[in-house]
């Protein structure tokens, strides 16, 4: 089954209209941020999180609300199986930056990029957001970092 979390009410609307015409029925939505639902989940108890455009908090004095922190770091490294996935994507190269500064940071994590396009291409099993397909358009790059739970 799937957990999907999103704090934005636009975002659960169109999440909850295509859950229901695909006629899905092993997905849990939480309409509200992840880091409610971490503490929540039993140890070793997910295969993989994606963390997919999430809200960068560009201005420093906001550093401390960005998803990737030490804490959640700590509940990530609990819920996750060994070999167990975190997956970033984002288009803001200072989060992304600071994402691989404290995944690489945490030995509990280690980065699977080989090579400049694993991290620069999004591999065909990434799940396309409108976020993603904004940021093209735009012509921003996009990072896609994968981790392992080591």
């Amino acid at each position: 089954g799937y957990i999907g979390c999103e704090p934005f009410l636009n975002g659960v609307a169109k999440l909850l209209t295509q859950v229901e015409q695909a006629k899905l029925a092993n997905i849990l939505l939480y309409p509200d941020d992840a880091r409610d639902v971490l503490p929540r989940l039993p140890p070793q108890s997910l295969s993989s999180v994606y963390v997919l455009f999430p809200d960068p908090w560009p201005k420093l004095r906001h550093h401390k609300r960005r998803f990737i922190q030490a804490g959640t770091l700590d509940e990530l490294a609990r819920v996750l199986k060994l070999g167990g996935e975190v997956r970033v994507a984002t288009d803001h190269a200072d989060y992304a930056r600071w994402a691989l500064q404290h995944l690489m940071a945490d030995i509990r994590f280690r980065w699977t990029a080989a090579c400049a396009a694993d991290w620069r291409v999004r591999p065909a099993d990434w799940p396309p957001t409108r976020y993603e397909q904004k940021a093209c358009k735009a012509g921003r790059p996009c990072v896609y970092l994968r981790f392992l739970r080591v």
